[in-house]
């Protein structure tokens, strides 16, 4: 079940009485001093004429209750050795990131004759072949990390859409009630 991780005061809810009181239209309490203990009941007509609605909550502040243990091999490919263990609960990739990358024609390769590799050819030789290898270590550091998210992101969902149709279900419970409550006692 997802719920929101930030600290915000939360709205009002509409209550009804202790059991056995009349529930004439419920008392407006804060869940604040609902939890305290300390809660005094306002009068019912503030309801009527003010409605709180809560505020919008930041999507990035809400935390999705799963469990997600991705293979221990996964997360060492999708880590850079020495540095803190890639967490694909947390890491979000930007646009750019996540940009598909243009398939770039080979360069044709030009044979130099062996009477001009010298030292300076060598040279330039090595360091091109070790930013070759960064360069493919780190494409196949961005896959996996991103493969890793999107196993993550597409279970995450899986959830959600499962919780989406129990939260369904319970709303139009709740209309089925209301519509039976309304055709016994007239509309709200």
């Amino acid at each position: 079940m997802a719920r929101p991780v930030s600290d915000r005061t939360p709205a009002p809810l509409l209550l009804g009485g202790p059991a056995g009181a009349p529930t004439g239209g419920g008392a407006l309490l804060g869940l604040r001093s609902l939890l305290q203990g300390t809660s005094k009941p306002k009068e019912p007509t503030s309801c009527l004429t003010s409605r709180d609605t809560p505020s919008p909550v930041d999507p990035d502040t809400v935390e999705v209750l799963m469990t997600f243990e991705p293979d221990p091999a996964d997360l060492a490919l999708s880590s850079i050795p020495g540095h803190e263990t890639f967490d694909p609960r947390r890491h979000r990739f930007s646009e750019e990131e996540l940009k598909p990358q243009p398939i770039m024609k080979k360069a044709r390769k030009i044979q130099v004759p062996e009477e001009q590799k010298d030292e300076k050819y060598w040279s330039r030789r090595y360091k091109n072949n070790e930013a070759a290898k960064r360069s493919r270590d780190a494409r196949r550091l961005k896959e996996n990390q991103i493969s890793v998210r999107a196993a993550f992101l597409e279970k995450e969902n899986a959830l959600l859409r499962q919780e989406v149709v129990a939260v369904r279900q319970e709303l139009s419970h709740y209309r089925a009630v209301l519509s039976r409550y309304q055709a016994q006692h007239g509309a709200l």
